[in-house]
């Protein structure tokens, strides 16, 4: 692996549009984070950058696979492209274009291109989440990656959240197991700890929805949302200010869950941002540093992949529990699928040692948290010109008193076909 590669090691990193460059710039330093630049101007973005005295790791995304307009793979790479990132001192990503599911020959392009380029490359790979549904197609993708060398960053389209597809979390953490060369995840939310936790080498969390995911282009989802969500810490999941507002006020028994401890809120509750001069602009510093302050209580980067996986699956495990707490007094909330495939595909690969050798122990619960980090120059200042927050992804309809009642639906339904065009049974 090249030895420049090492600075990304374990990093939880902020993907941002230019314009909110400052602001995750502070956060990031402030955690001893990095930064996946969006946008295919890097150069005055990066030299105010580094003037301004940020030292963390700086990637770029060319942006070139989403949106409705976006490139196919098989255009091909621009090596000028990389060279400019060379020339800022940067470890290149390519600028690929959308790989269709079981395109095979422009996969291969893509890591035989970047395996050829000067200094380090990372190999973009904008995936159709179903490229991971069949076993075998996943075993054959490791084999093409190790073949090339070339470490990858891999973004997974999805209608909504990909990790919230069990084949995904499963093959995903299978795709981890079989390759040697680096895998980083791009365009992701608190599922990137998770990947962390089970081997990934870096992880980016988006600032907005559209930077969170990768939306189908038919989908596309461009634009500024109408309402303002935030990550709940405690329930390891984004919600609407407003829900977080009626579920308090409706079961004030669950107000624990509320309370946030980061450099914003200081120990206030997630309502108290509602009345804040900018929301949109606060909810995005708060839910940054939240996700940081997850990260940091979960992955400590002594320990082991079967002790983060340990950590990981019992933090899924308790905020899954709070979620079904809050569903006995809110009718009509819905426990986040990302949340459920976590719990059900991982195990904690620790539960049998302490079943066996420390019968007396108490249950497996999450690390302590972590204090908050003192701040770094203005990194915990309100900044209220930032740009775009959080995305609406859990726009829940009014809560009222009650069991809850909403049937769950299936996001697993198997497609007809595998990336080769032929059928195959489900995994």
């Amino acid at each position: 692996m090249d030895r420049s590669l090492d600075q990304l090691a374990h990093r939880l990193l902020i993907q941002c549009s230019p314009a909110q460059v400052n602001v995750a710039a502070d956060i990031a330093a402030a955690h001893d984070g990095g930064l996946v630049i969006t946008g295919d101007s890097p150069e005055p973005i990066v030299s105010k950058l580094r003037a301004r005295g940020f030292t963390g790791p700086v990637l770029c995304d060319a942006n070139r696979y989403s949106g409705p307009h976006r490139v196919n793979a098989r255009r091909g790479l621009r090596p000028a492209w990389c060279r400019r990132q060379h020339e800022l001192g940067l470890i290149a990503v390519t600028d690929s274009g959308y790989l269709e599911l079981g395109d095979w020959d422009s996969l291969r392009s893509i890591l035989y291109t970047a395996a050829w380029q000067r200094g380090p490359v990372i190999a973009m790979l904008p995936l159709a989440a179903r490229w991971l549904f069949h076993r075998e197609d996943v075993d054959h993708m490791a084999r093409e990656l190790d073949a090339h060398g070339v470490p990858v960053a891999i973004a997974l389209e999805h209608s909504g959240d990909p990790f919230g597809a069990r084949y995904v979390v499963r093959h995903f953490l299978r795709l981890l197991r079989k390759v040697s060369v680096p895998v980083l995840v791009l365009r992701s939310d608190v599922s990137a700890i998770g990947a962390l936790c089970h081997g990934a080498h870096a992880a980016a969390i988006g600032t907005t929805s559209t930077l969170r995911h990768l939306y189908p282009a038919r989908s596309y989802r461009g634009g500024r949302p109408t309402t303002v969500s935030v990550f709940v810490k405690e329930l390891l999941s984004y919600h609407r200010l407003d829900t977080c507002e009626a579920v308090f006020a409706l079961a004030p028994e669950t107000g624990h869950f509320w309370l946030c401890n980061c450099a914003v809120c200081g120990g206030n509750t997630l309502a108290r941002l509602r009345t804040a001069e900018n929301p949109r602009a606060v909810a995005l510093r708060h839910s940054l540093h939240s996700q940081f302050l997850t990260y940091r209580q979960v992955v400590d980067r002594r320990y082991a992949r079967e002790q983060l996986a340990s950590v990981w699956h019992n933090t899924c495990s308790t905020a899954l529990a709070a979620h079904r707490r809050i569903a006995e007094h809110a009718s009509s909330w819905r426990v986040p699928d990302h949340l459920r495939r976590w719990c059900s595909v991982t195990d904690d690969p620790l539960r049998h040692y302490r079943e066996t050798l420390l019968p007396n122990a108490a249950p497996p619960l999450p690390a302590s948290p972590t204090p908050e980090p003192r701040s770094r120059g203005n990194a915990h200042r309100s900044r209220p010109d930032v740009g775009l927050g959080p995305g609406p992804e859990r726009n829940r309809v009014p809560m009222s008193p009650g069991r809850r009642t909403t049937p769950r639906t299936s996001t697993d339904a198997p497609p007809s076909t595998d990336c080769r065009g032929t059928s195959r049974s489900s995994p």
